[in-house]
């Protein structure tokens, strides 16, 4: 069965004198298939987007402090509480869940290997504390967004690096955004072609291609956005503003469904501002939800949740656009909601690793060591290894794994896969190849005229060109003049033939008319006879000589010179039929 879980995060006030928060900060709830509270992680009060979630820990960056608490979800209690040199604003995780990102209040962003201990830092490239992290799903590329309404791309494999003199400085910086950064989101897809969106005070939200620094399409909002998420496709993006409203923002609008093309990436539409329809926005006034703090969206992409002012977390359908329920109201300002990925899946693989417990920041592993190695002599991490290392069977014996098919190949691929590309391409050629009837032949690239007049060899060329296809649609003209006039032909000499069948069809349906007409006439006349042969038989009984002869008085004898005269009329108007007949067969 499957089972899918939220946790959400509150910023809760502290009691008096005291540096202990009221009641409890982070909370488990099943959504599906009862929802209901799991779980509950006390003492803590998370920043806004100062909550990540691993598969087997929580990290709550708490507010106004430079401590992050960690809590470990299979014991269910808090595993550690890790100091900071300075305040953390936001938090996230990359690399599986092994680096956790944490942006700091002086600008910089640092990068702690949970596993290991090991934590560089970036250059202090933003002016203001970094209020938001966001990862790409290959782990290679980050985002921060600050306050001072800048956001910056970052490559993680560099800033990670064992190299000394590796510059941890920004590959990109977005700088269209004239006020604080609020929120940051990432696309789920693991090509180039990945997209991101911040949100700003400023009422705007910009959707970037972060790979080449590029902005990609910019949304005039209502209200002040609060919280951003993604749909799982990319279809469309959800905005929580401080109002306590919601927004669905589809980038299939009405100018994308007028063309084939990918408006979203089309350079003359970047900079010309879109307000999205307000028809998309919804809200639910009569339940006092309070301002909106944050969003996440469910793994299918059919409701969605979101959290208040009022400590209430509200569940909503994307479709109609509606309030559906409250699913808990808890103590403090919701400031964090995050969708676990559901669990019960059939053949789900199992992690390589699990790390059990993490290891505190170490500062001596931050500088490789003083030897000829970039590594230092004591780096090490603790994990343990649970999954099964992949190797090829080399028995017979050894049971063999079995291969995806092509359509779970597909459907699981971060991207598309290398024989889908193969398969397009080629068919695309064949569409190509049979929609050109006539191939121009290619220039002499190689020749030697070439070079000693530019201008004229292209004329000469073009004009060669277009005599040659001059020519050949004259030749296709010929010959379909030709074609049709020999079907205007057979066409003439059947319609000739079906004339011809249909008037001997005509003259024998009259001949056959007449000889049944006959052969009624000579029925007729053979009654009459019969009848006069029995009234004379009867009459002339007397007259029979002794021999029992009977007469014949004069009209039998004119009957039967009439029965005669008949027979010789019919015999020889079946000749004439038959002459006929052989005339119209000849």
């Amino acid at each position: 069965m499957l089972t899918e879980h939220f946790v959400a995060a509150i910023s809760a006030s502290t009691k008096p004198n005291t540096g202990v928060t009221k009641d409890a900060g982070i909370f488990v709830h099943e959504y599906q298939p009862l929802a209901a509270q799991r779980h509950v992680f006390k003492k803590s009060a998370a920043a806004r987007n100062g909550l990540a979630v691993s598969r087997e820990h929580i990290f709550a960056a708490q507010e106004g402090k430079a401590v992050v608490h960690v809590y470990s979800r299979d014991k269910g209690n808090q595993e550690a509480i890790v100091p900071f040199p300075e305040r953390i604003h936001s938090i996230a995780l990359a690399a599986e869940d092994t680096v956790l990102l944490l942006g700091t209040e002086s600008g910089r962003v640092l990068a702690w290997e949970t596993c290991s201990g090991r934590m560089v830092s970036t250059s202090p490239a933003h002016l203001q504390p970094v209020t938001s992290l966001v990862v790409d799903p290959t782990s290679n590329f980050f985002l921060s967004g600050s306050a001072d309404s800048m956001i910056h791309v970052w490559a993680l494999p560099t800033i990670l690096s064992f190299t000394p003199d590796t510059p941890r400085s920004p590959i990109h910086t977005l700088s269209t955004h004239r006020g604080p950064i609020t929120s940051l989101v990432c696309g789920h897809s693991a090509s180039s072609a990945n997209i991101a969106i911040s949100t700003s005070q400023d009422k705007t939200a910009i959707v970037w291609d972060y790979h080449n620094g590029r902005l990609l399409r910019t949304y005039l909002l209502p209200e002040c956005p609060i919280a951003v998420d993604l749909d799982p496709a990319d279809r469309a993006f959800y905005v929580a503003y401080e109002d306590g409203s919601l927004h669905t923002i589809s980038f299939y609008d009405d100018v994308q469904q007028s063309t084939p093309l990918d408006t979203l990436r089309d350079g003359a539409l970047s900079h010309r501002p879109i307000q999205p329809p307000t028809k998309t926005r919804f809200n639910a006034d009569s339940q006092k939800l309070g301002g909106g703090s944050s969003l996440s969206v469910s793994w299918d992409d059919t409701t969605l949740i979101s959290g208040h002012a009022s400590g209430k977390v509200a569940l909503w359908d994307i479709a109609k656009g509606t309030y559906i329920s409250t699913l808990a109201t808890l103590a403090g300002p919701v400031t964090n909601l995050h969708f676990l990925p559901p669990t019960g899946f059939p053949n789900t693989p199992e992690p390589l690793f699990k790390i059990h417990t993490i290891t505190k920041p170490r500062q001596d592993l931050a500088s490789p060591s003083s030897g000829s190695s970039l590594i230092p002599h004591n780096y090490s991490f603790n994990v343990q290894l649970v999954g099964k290392v992949y190797a090829p069977p080399i028995s017979a014996t050894q049971e063999r794994k079995e291969r995806k098919t092509e359509f779970e190949e597909a459907l699981t691929h971060p991207t598309l896969p290398t024989f889908m590309l193969d398969e397009g391409i080629a068919e695309l050629e064949q569409w190509a190849h049979q929609s050109t009837s006539t191939v121009t032949p290619a220039a002499d690239f190689l020749s030697l005229s070439a070079g000693v007049d530019t201008n004229g060899g292209a004329e000469a060329t073009l004009a060669s060109t277009n005599s040659a296809r001059n020519a050949e649609t004259q030749t296709e003209m010929e010959e379909l003049k030709r074609q049709v006039a020999a079907l205007q032909r057979i066409q003439k000499v059947t319609f000739s033939q079906l004339s011809e069948l249909k008037e001997e069809r005509q003259y024998l349906l009259e001949k056959e008319a007449q000889r049944a007409k006959r052969e009624q006439q000579l029925a007729g006349a053979g009654r009459g006879e019969g009848k006069n042969s029995r009234v004379n038989g009867h009459g002339n009984g007397n007259d029979a000589d002794g021999d029992g002869d009977v007469e014949m008085n004069a009209s039998t004898d004119e009957h039967e010179s009439a029965a005669s005269e008949s027979e010789s009329n019919d015999s020889d108007e079946d000749e004439d039929e038959d002459a006929d007949e052989g005339d119209k067969s000849e």
